[in-house]
C-alpha cells in the first residue's frame, strides 16, 4: 500500500459514495497521514463510524490492501465491521464487488481488498502469522500490552503497515505511552495523537453530556467523556474521596433506617459485616465485624448477634454458590433468636458485581457517605481496582494480595439503603418505628 497522503481523496469518495460527511475532529483525524495514529476519544465522539469510513475508502482506493480490526472482544470487533459491511453492501457501486464471509471470523472482500475482523483475547494467539497493511485497534487500552507489542506490530513490518489505535484511556498502559509519543507532532511525524472528548461531536447533545456528568463519578466523567489519562485511574475510588469520606462520629444522632451489608468468607477470605443507617444526608457507617476460621455455624450466629446490636431493620448478602444456603440459615437463625430483620440475598457475576461498586463509587464521589477510620476498610478501598482480564474484560476486586471482603459487605449495605433515598420524612418514621420495635 502506498504511503503517500490520500486522505482528502477518500473523504471526497466517502461523500460521493455514501454522502457522508465527518463532523470537523472527524475530518481532522481523517485527513492525517502517520504510520501510527493515536485517538484517546470520549464515549459517542463517532470514533466507530470514522474508523469504518477510513477502511471501507482504503480498500476501495487501494487494490490488494489487507486491513485487519483488532479489539479486546469479538463483538467489539464487530461494531467496526458491520458499519463497514453496511457501507459497502448499501451502494450499488460497491454491492456487486463486495463478499461477505463470517466463518470461522468475519472477512469482507472488495475486489482483491481484504478487511477481517480478529479478537485480541489468549494473548493474541489467533492474530499470530497474519501480515497487512494496517491494523485498527479499538479499544486499545483494553488490549494487553504484549499483544501491541509481541503480535500486532510484527504483522506490519512485512508491509511496512500502519497502526490506528483508538480508545478511551484506561490506566497507564501502552495506550498512554503511544498517545504520549504522538502529542504535539506535526504533520509529517511518524506518529501523531489526538484528545477527542464527546462533545466535539456536534451531534451529541450537551444536556446528555450535563446528566451524564450527574450520574458518574467525576473521575470516570473525566475517563469516559474528557478522554482524559488520569494517575491512578485503575483504581475505582479516588483516594481524596475516601478522605473525605472519613469520620470519627458513629452517626449515633442520625435518624434514619439501618441497614448492613454480608459478605461471607470463601476460602482464605474474611467474612465481613458492615452495618449503616442511612438518613437524608446520605449513608454512614455505625458498624464493622470482620472474621475468619471460624466454622460456618458459629458464622452465622455471629453475624446474626452483629445485626441485633446494631438493631439493623433489612439487610443484604451475598447468595452466589455456598451464599446461598447460609442465608437460609441466617434467616432461620434470626427466627430462632426472635431477631426481626428481613435478610435479602445479592448473586454475583460480573456485571452485577460491576454495578454494586459503582453505586458505591457514586457515594465516595458526591461525598453522601461517612465511613468509619479503619485501617482495613481504608486499605481495601485504596486498593479496590478495575484490572483488565486476558479475554478483555474488565474486571472489579482487590489488588494482589489485598481483601476486598469489606469493600464488598460495604457496597451491599449501601445497595440496601436504595430503598429509602431521598425521603426524609420516611427515614425518620421509620428509624424511630425500628428502634422502637428492638
Amino acid at each position: 500500500m502506498p504511503a503517500g497522503t490520500d486522505s482528502s481523496v477518500r473523504l471526497t469518495l466517502a461523500d460521493h459514495i455514501w454522502g457522508w460527511k465527518p463532523h470537523e475532529t472527524q475530518k481532522k483525524w481523517l485527513l492525517t497521514d502517520a504510520g501510527v495514529k493515536v485517538a484517546s476519544c470520549g464515549r459517542r465522539w463517532g470514533k466507530t463510524e470514522a474508523a469504518a469510513v477510513d477502511a471501507a475508502t482504503l480498500a476501495i482506493l487501494h487494490p490488494g490492501s489487507k486491513q485487519i480490526i483488532v479489539s479486546p472482544t469479538y463483538d467489539q470487533s464487530r461494531l467496526i465491521f458491520d458499519h463497514i459491511e453496511r457501507l459497502m453492501t448499501g451502494s450499488r457501486l460497491t454491492r456487486g464487488i463486495t463478499k461477505i464471509t463470517r466463518t470461522p471470523y468475519p472477512r469482507l472482500a472488495l475486489g482483491s481488498s481484504l478487511i477481517m475482523a480478529r479478537t485480541a483475547d489468549e494473548d493474541g494467539r489467533n492474530l499470530r502469522g497474519h501480515s497487512a497493511d494496517r491494523v485498527i485497534v479499538d479499544e486499545a487500552a483494553f488490549v494487553r500490552d504484549s499483544v501491541i507489542s509481541e503480535v500486532i506490530s510484527p504483522m506490519l513490518a512485512d508491509r511496512n503497515g500502519r497502526l490506528v489505535m483508538i480508545s478511551t484511556p484506561f490506566g497507564r498502559n501502552h495506550f498512554y505511552r503511544a498517545f504520549m509519543r504522538g502529542a504535539g507532532s506535526d504533520d509529517g511525524a511518524a506518529c501523531r495523537s489526538f484528545n477527542f472528548p464527546s462533545w466535539a461531536n456536534p451531534h451529541i447533545s450537551r444536556q446528555y453530556i450535563e446528566t451524564q456528568r450527574q450520574e458518574i463519578s467525576p473521575r470516570q466523567f473525566a475517563v469516559e467523556y474528557e478522554a482524559q489519562f488520569i494517575d491512578d485511574s485503575n483504581c475505582v475510588f479516588a483516594w481524596e474521596d475516601i478522605e473525605a469520606a472519613v469520620s470519627d462520629s458513629h452517626a449515633a444522632d442520625a435518624d434514619g433506617v439501618v441497614v448492613a451489608g454480608i459478605d461471607w468468607a470463601r476460602y482464605s477470605d474474611y467474612t465481613a459485616v458492615v452495618a449503616m443507617v442511612s438518613d437524608e444526608r446520605g449513608c454512614h457507617i455505625i458498624g464493622i465485624d470482620r472474621f475468619n476460621k471460624m466454622g460456618w455455624d458459629s458464622q452465622i450466629t455471629r453475624v446474626a448477634q452483629f445485626l441485633k446490636t446494631h438493631r439493623v431493620s433489612c439487610a443484604l448478602a451475598d447468595s452466589t454458590s455456598i451464599g446461598d444456603p447460609l442465608l437460609e440459615q441466617l434467616r432461620a437463625r434470626l427466627w430462632d433468636f426472635g431477631i426481626d430483620v428481613a435478610v435479602e440475598g445479592y448473586t454475583f457475576s460480573n456485571r452485577s458485581k460491576r454495578d454494586l461498586i459503582e453505586h458505591l463509587s457514586l457515594k465516595f464521589a458526591h461525598r453522601s457517605i461517612t465511613i468509619l477510620p479503619d485501617e482495613q476498610l481504608l486499605r481495601e478501598l485504596q486498593y479496590y481496582e478495575y484490572e483488565l482480564t486476558a479475554s478483555g474484560n474488565v474486571r472489579m476486586n482487590g489488588r494482589v494480595g489485598i481483601n476486598d471482603d469489606l469493600v464488598i459487605a460495604l457496597a451491599l449495605a449501601c445497595k440496601q439503603t436504595e430503598g429509602f433515598a431521598h425521603n426524609s420524612a420516611y427515614l425518620s418514621q421509620a428509624g424511630r418505628m425500628a428502634r422502637q420495635s428492638w
